[in-house]
């Protein structure tokens, strides 16, 4: 189905630590390196994480080179008994650990300035393989190298995140852009933010889009779904663009440039408003969302959380009415909310919430989760939405944040 996309090297990346298969630390050196082997043009194809264990590593390692163009090794060059990285790499090679002169030297320097003399164990650091190809480490003790191995190079970086990126950037880099670089330059990418479908609902909208020369790649970043289209070949330009054209054809307002906030406040500065929020399950979440786009002051007069009724009542507006009659988590009391802060900040736009995020609160025909968002805007209030999202708390009211918002987006891009 993807014949072609897949053109060009594949590479494993191997992680070494008991740590990593206890759980005990998430593995950022495997997700950095793999974002940067895709800016080499070489594509991750396989990420595997094995104990301080020397027949593990060795197993790994040589699964690894026996499948991919390049491997990519973190983890073992430190100085203790655990540390078998150099060894089993030896090993693998019919070679014997050496001292690296250089990375020995600059070890030697630093100890002396300390007024310290270098141990036997300090020494495991800067060994590497006979026949290897040091590393030279800019920011640490500990080198890195390259060997062969199965005919596939391997290069074994240090496990300390900020060693490794120094090495990987400064050595294996250039190397890996050698051997991935025509792919590099024949594949191209874009990224799509959607909001208002789940995750298989906008799978099944770009079913047909997943052929040859063509990937769709799918993650969810809640409450968005992301979409990344990837192609590569002779016509990856115009088939890019053709695709683009699809994908807005059938997800329509629902792709969001940047994301629901950052689209929301490029909106509202094209049509030269301001807008103003009052919150009250959310505590602040949209106004939070807001800001964090960069040139909101700009649009963004302010917000007003009102919890309690009674602030609902005294800073916004609320009639007491309203209140007795259909509560507070109601359309009814959404649309005052908005209309109050639109009218006590002066602002063009009014956005409002209330609801019930749980885990307690809920009643048969308000369950938790029960939602009611509204906007007021210069042509008068958008009529109040009653949203349901049946989940944990903080999820119902990011929810609800990112829809309330999204109205005001949707009804600039509707009038433009």
């Amino acid at each position: 189905m993807r014949a072609g996309y897949d053109a060009g090297v594949k590479a494993e990346i191997v992680t070494i630590g008991d740590e990593l298969c206890r759980g005990e630390i998430t593995d950022t050196n495997a997700q950095n390196l793999a974002a940067a082997l895709w800016l080499e043009g070489v594509t991750c194809a396989w990420i595997t994480s094995c104990r301080d264990d020397a027949a593990d590593i060795r197993e790994a390692v040589t699964t690894a080179a026996r499948r991919a163009g390049a491997v990519i090794v973190s983890g073992g060059l430190g100085p203790t008994s655990d540390d078998l990285t150099v060894d089993v790499m030896s090993a693998l090679c019919a070679t014997e650990p050496e001292i690296e002169p250089e990375a020995h030297r600059r070890m030697a320097d630093r100890y002396a300035a300390m007024g310290r003399t270098i141990g036997p164990h300090n020494e495991r650091q800067v060994r590497i393989p006979g026949t290897a190809r040091a590393l030279t480490n800019p920011v640490g003790a500990a080198p890195g190298f390259e060997v062969t191995v199965e005919g596939t190079p391997v290069f074994c970086l240090p496990g300390v995140p900020a060693e490794l990126l120094a090495i990987f950037s400064a050595h294996v880099s250039p190397r890996i852009a050698a051997i991935g670089g025509e792919a590099l330059n024949r594949r191209r990418e874009h990224s799509y933010r959607v909001f208002g479908l789940g995750e298989s609902d906008v799978a099944a909208a770009l079913a047909t889009m997943d052929h040859d020369g063509l990937a769709v790649h799918y993650r969810v970043a809640f409450p968005e779904i992301v979409v990344k289209v990837v192609t590569r070949g002779e016509n990856a330009a115009a088939r890019l663009a053709a695709a683009d054209a699809t994908i807005r054809e059938r997800l329509g307002q629902r792709v969001v440039k940047g994301g629901v906030p950052e689209a929301t406040v490029a909106s509202v500065m094209d049509a030269g408003h301001t807008l103003a929020t009052a919150e009250s399950c959310t505590g602040g979440l949209a106004g939070q969302l807001i800001t964090r786009v960069a040139g909101a002051s700009a649009i963004y007069r302010g917000g007003i959380i009102a919890y309690h009724n009674d602030a609902k009542r005294a800073l916004l507006g609320v009639s007491e009415d309203t209140l007795r009659t259909h509560g507070a988590v109601s359309a009814e009391c959404a649309g005052e909310m908005a209309h109050g802060a639109k009218t006590r900040l002066a602002a063009d736009w009014g956005v409002a919430i209330t609801g019930i995020a749980g885990p307690s609160g809920g009643t048969a025909d308000k369950p938790v989760g029960t939602v009611f968002i509204a906007a007021a805007g210069p042509q008068g209030e958008i009529p109040a939405r009653r949203l349901l999202w049946p989940g944990p708390r903080e999820s119902v009211r990011r929810f609800a944040a990112y829809c309330a918002i999204d109205l005001v987006r949707r009804a600039l891009e509707k009038d433009q």
